[in-house]
């Protein structure tokens, strides 16, 4: 291919072009003085961000807003808790109003606006991912499930960067043993939770209300082998009582457009004798005591019926 139509498809990056986002120590060592700055910011040619921080076109992005913390936090800093997490595929994570940045314990750097910066003496080293420095994933999902309310959220986390491959619960639970102890019962409980089956967020409440209330010992997550080589995967299964519980939940666990082969599943488990019951999240979240009722007297019925 010619060389001049080569560079026209392919732009050469200006490793000399102004970036969005620029530091004043930057600003300073590419020949901006003190009086050149004041002028672009008067002017509004930039736009002051952050203390020493400035945008060097018009418009802010989420992109911009990462990379001016970490330009201001200095030059080891790395972004953690929902920072570092969204945008990258997960459904349980969006972008935060604020942003964690983790410095050297050593750095004077304090929180400014919507960046919260936490000194650490354990500085994790970044990711090794295109982009903004970004705490390992273990790391940013330990930092973000301390900080969040609600045990459902952090288990709804927890699950779906285990079941997604991005961590596994061992690296979690160094980060919950590293970690500080102060606000980790939630992320404690979650990571029991998940590490004994729990693929979601209403899988795993099910499961500790059912042990709980001392129902007989079931399998989460257990394969079943149905005819032609298939096999299908059940969230609950009590084998010897040939019986299914599935938690149907189109926010934490399937798509809308999987609810029709959800179903034709169901048929075909109860084809094959298998009891298939289908209790809805909000039930085992609003009732939890008529959810455990409910499936301990289906369980009585069908020890019943296997009996007779």
């Amino acid at each position: 291919m010619d060389r001049n139509l080569l560079d026209q498809l392919i732009p050469l990056c200006d490793p000399t072009a102004l970036p969005r986002v620029l530091g004043r120590p930057d600003a300073l060592r590419r020949g901006y003085t003190p009086d050149a700055i004041k002028h672009r910011l008067a002017t509004k040619r930039w736009q002051r961000i952050l203390p020493r921080t400035y945008l060097t076109t018009d418009t802010l992005t989420w992109p911009d807003q990462l990379s001016a913390a970490l330009t201001f936090a200095g030059e080891q800093a790395v972004l953690s808790g929902a920072a570092a997490l969204a945008d990258t595929g997960l459904r349980s994570v969006r972008r935060p109003s604020s942003v964690l940045v983790l410095v050297p314990r050593e750095v004077t750097a304090r929180s400014h606006g919507w960046v919260r910066i936490r000194r650490t003496n354990r500085l994790p080293v970044r990711r090794l991912a295109p982009g903004p420095a970004r705490a390992p994933d273990a790391r940013a999902v330990a930092d973000l499930a301390l900080e969040l309310s609600e045990l459902d959220d952090v288990r709804a986390l927890v699950a779906e960067v285990v079941r997604r491959g991005r961590c596994d619960t061992a690296e979690l639970t160094d980060e919950l043993t590293s970690g500080p102890r102060r606000g980790s019962a939630h992320f404690r409980q979650a990571l029991a939770e998940i590490g004994v089956g729990a693929w979601s967020a209403p899988e795993a409440r099910a499961a500790t209300l059912l042990r709980r209330a001392h129902v007989p010992t079931f399998e989460q997550n257990a394969v079943i082998d149905l005819p032609g080589g298939r096999r299908f995967v059940a969230d609950f299964l009590w084998r010897r009582l040939r019986a299914v519980l599935e938690i149907d939940s189109v926010e934490h666990h399937v798509a809308p457009a999987d609810l029709d082969a959800t179903m034709a599943r169901h048929l075909l488990l109860e084809t094959l004798g298998y009891s298939v019951i289908h209790p809805s999240p909000a039930v085992i979240r609003r009732t939890p005591g008529v959810f455990v009722r409910e499936v301990s007297t289906w369980l009585a019925a069908r020890s019943e019926a296997m009996s007779a």
